[in-house]
């Protein structure tokens, strides 16, 4: 039961990544700057505020310790995990330590709280991040048992803590932490809840283009029908004057001469139909030329190109070389590519891919990512092995496996037939 419910809570089994805002740096330098300088405000007036302040707030070392803080904070959208294990785990334990007081500064706290709320909200590997804030939540109870420990066995007995410290100290706690995990969690059901409507909407639009492109096809097929009707008839018709005429030609060439009138009739007539109706059918629009042509693969690259992934294009070779493809391989290796960047879509972190195409003695296309597997997506493997069987179909090779640094690599060597 608690498993399935920190499943829910950290969403392991959910295969949704949050995109980063383009630019987010920016965003985040300024807001780190800010606080980092509320920091340091503050800590030079708790100094000027009381004497005693002077040994428990020492200039460099808090300063230090405010910029370090800030500098980590900057890089939490793009590493949200690393983050909240730095900044709200590891400086936050070593500066509660070694200066508890720049620790509770209203700035620091409130970076703190960031580093915590970013990770739930944007953390892509949520495996990682339930096991990050575990490790986090860990290190700040075993940090209060052991500052509690040392306050009692250091303080005199007339300042011991009482049963109220310890109710509000747990209650503060709770708070601090459960809002930033709360609110985190809270921006990453928004923000999932926004990507699927939107996934919904270009589903309604693609499914209504196919309706419609369903309603052009059924109606192409009664012209066709009706086509077929038309010329059928009058070439029966022609038939049976035609016929008529050479029975009657000898002994009423008159009759033979109308016969062959009717027939030139219905000949013409038949051309205008044929006319009309083939007329009808073409002005057909150009789909899917880019789909047999090598050039797909660039379309491919900018469709794919949404929620956090990039995918880049590259040909390699002269652009002339790429037209003797004949448009079977160029249509398999579409279809290679479109799986191949689904399998990064659903089954790996990564946050960019590229696609690139060599021409030389044979054709080869690699597709690579960024990224680390998601052991928790689900998955049948009938995607590779249909990558498999659309290389083995035209004589090819195909290598599918992870890369030596990190990520995927799927690679497919087919040998160059130029079109005739």
């Amino acid at each position: 039961m608690l498993s399935r419910w920190l499943s829910g809570f950290f969403g392991l089994n959910d295969d949704f990544v949050r995109p980063v805002p383009g630019r987010s740096w920016r965003t985040d330098w300024i807001i780190a700057a800010v606080l980092s300088l509320v920091s340091v405000a503050t800590l030079m007036y708790m100094r000027d505020l009381s004497s005693e302040m002077l040994d428990y707030l020492p200039v460099v070392p808090s300063c230090v310790a405010i910029l370090v803080a800030g500098v980590l904070i900057t890089f939490r959208r793009r590493f949200p995990i690393g983050v909240l294990l730095l900044a709200s785990g590891a400086h936050f334990v070593i500066v509660g330590v070694a200066l508890p007081a720049v620790a509770s500064i209203g700035g620091m706290q409130v970076l703190y709280f960031l580093g915590i709320y970013t990770a739930m909200a944007y953390a892509r590997n949520r495996q990682s991040l339930a096991l990050g804030v575990g490790l986090v939540l860990f290190a700040m109870v075993v940090w209060l048992v052991a500052a509690d420990s040392y306050a009692r066995a250091t303080a005199p007995d007339e300042f011991q803590p009482t049963l109220w410290y310890y109710f509000g100290t747990t209650v503060l706690n709770f708070a601090y932490f459960g809002a930033a995990i709360w609110l985190g969690r809270q921006a990453w059901l928004q923000a999932k809840a926004a990507s699927e409507l939107a996934t919904s909407r270009d589903l309604v639009r693609d499914q209504g283009a196919r309706l419609a492109e369903q309603a052009v096809v059924a109606e192409r097929l009664r012209i066709a029908r009706d086509l077929h009707d038309s010329v059928a008839h009058h070439i029966s018709l022609i038939g049976v004057q035609t016929a008529a005429a050479r029975r009657t030609m000898g002994s009423h060439p008159e009759v033979a001469a109308q016969a062959m009138l009717e027939v030139e009739s219905m000949s013409r007539e038949a051309v205008s139909e044929l006319r009309g109706m083939l007329g009808s059918l073409r002005d057909v629009p150009d789909e899917g030329n880019g789909a047999r042509t090598i050039d797909g693969l660039a379309a491919l690259a900018d469709e794919s190109s949404v929620n956090g992934l990039l995918v880049s294009y590259q040909l390699v070779g002269e652009p002339a070389e790429a037209q003797t493809i004949t448009p079977m391989q160029a249509g398999q290796l579409l279809r290679i590519a479109q799986e191949a960047v689904t399998n990064i879509r659903r089954h790996s972190t990564a946050s960019e891919a590229r696609i690139v195409v060599r021409l030389g003695r044979s054709i080869e296309m690699e597709i690579t990512d960024n990224g680390r597997p998601v052991l928790s997506a689900p998955g049948t493997g009938l995607g590779q092995v249909g990558i498999r069987e659309r290389v083995a179909a035209l004589g090819g090779t195909v290598e599918l496996g992870p890369r030596s640094t990190v990520g995927y690599r799927v690679r497919v060597t087919l040998p160059r037939r130029i079109e005739s």
